[in-house]
């Protein structure tokens, strides 16, 4: 006669492997369905939210711990599970399987330094001083530099207001060459010899009394064209909008699925923006910037059809870019001021007879939430 806690035992098993199978199955059908709706429907932005390590770590959990259910559970959880698994592995892990085997690669002399950056509102809250530091320790030959503005806590897109530095920015770097245009600063040791306007940005150019806060809003992805040597490279300095603020209240009013459509919308155009603008240019191109997308979000296909993705230069395993510590102006929960260092929202793209040699992820000392990309490359 079996004793009673065996029975308890048994019974404990049970419902473990029932738990369990609810768990893995409802984790499938998540999975599947962001995969299935990423970049095609606005309600996926919060479903794309979850970090692609969290996408392959939770299955491979739910595989182990599958194993410790009894019955017809154990394999159910095994094919659920796996089935995810495969799916994150397959989809856009953010894994860079090549760096358990390749070695860092030597820099020609003459390869160039370009460095990427989100300053976070330029090193609004760790001083402006700490930055320019930061920048000059790196000693570039070309900077790209994203939010190049200030920022209001608590007025959401209404507290963005225009820099007005120009004569820092030529004291801090001379005889360089500037463009700025809304949040997006490039500053090179090259000559610009064009900067042709890239999607949404088309529309604004052509008019002269747009306002600071559409170009900020609209306008996100720079182009410049560099003279290096006898050659031409094309750069694309890249912030696409935010898909959804993070101190966004959905209890304050705000009408979620009109926010999240507007979003959508936006990003889609800077992304088909960016892309048609690739197929047209006849130079070698690099982009470069933060495009607020982790690798298992389908709005970077476009992207990756047309370029190579400069991590075939880069060592890590797991390569992340945010969000590391920093100081944070964002008011209310102190959860949204922690750091947790699982996404890689900033990339870089190349296309042509562009070789890069090195690209690495560095700290900001605390000024920016992103790590900077750092890029040796020559044409």
């Amino acid at each position: 006669m079996t004793s009673r806690p065996r029975r308890i035992a048994r019974a404990l098993r049970l419902w473990y492997g029932r738990v369990l199978a609810v768990v893995s199955a409802l984790w499938l059908l998540y999975a599947t369905a962001r995969w299935l709706l990423s970049g095609r429907w606005h309600w996926a932005i919060p479903l794309d939210g979850t970090p692609p390590l969290l996408l392959v770590a939770v299955p491979a959990v739910l595989l182990i711990a599958g194993a410790a259910a009894c019955g017809g559970r154990r394999p159910w959880v095994a094919g659920t599970a796996a089935a995810a698994l495969l799916l994150a592995l397959t989809t856009g892990s953010g894994l860079n399987w090549p760096a358990l085997w390749r070695d860092q690669r030597p820099v020609p002399p003459g390869a160039l330094h370009v460095v990427s950056l989100n300053t976070q509102y330029w090193g609004q809250s760790a001083g402006v001083d700490r930055l320019y530091a930061l920048l000059h320790r790196q000693r570039a030959d070309v900077y790209l530099l994203q939010e190049h503005v200030r920022w209001k806590p608590g007025f959401g897109e209404k507290g963005y207001v225009r820099l007005d530095d120009d004569e820092r920015l030529r004291e801090e770097f001379p005889g360089h060459h500037i463009a700025r245009r809304g949040e997006l600063l490039t500053v090179s040791r090259f000559p610009i010899v064009a900067r042709p306007p890239v999607g949404p940005g088309k529309a604004l150019a052509a008019d002269p009394g747009a306002s600071f806060e559409r170009v900020f809003l609209r306008d996100k992805v720079m182009r410049t064209d560099l003279r290096i040597g006898e050659r031409i490279l094309s750069v694309y300095n890249v912030h696409i909008t935010v898909q959804l603020a993070l101190d966004l209240d959905p209890f304050s009013g705000t009408d979620v699925d009109a926010y999240l459509q507007r979003k959508f919308a936006w990003r889609q155009e800077e992304f088909r923006g960016l892309e048609r603008d690739m197929d047209r240019n006849p130079y070698p191109v690099l982009v470069s910037g933060d495009f607020n997308a982790t690798a298992a979000m389908r709005e970077l296909d476009g992207v990756r059809a047309r370029a190579s993705d400069a991590l075939r230069a880069n060592t890590d395993f797991a390569p992340l870019s945010w969000k590391f510590p920093a100081r944070a102006d964002f008011a209310g929960s102190a959860a949204l001021r922690r750091a947790y260092p699982l996404w890689r929202l900033d990339w870089t793209f190349t296309t042509g007879p562009v070789r890069v040699h090195r690209y690495d992820f560095r700290g900001t000392d605390g000024i920016s939430e992103h790590r900077m990309q750092d890029l040796r490359l020559s044409l």
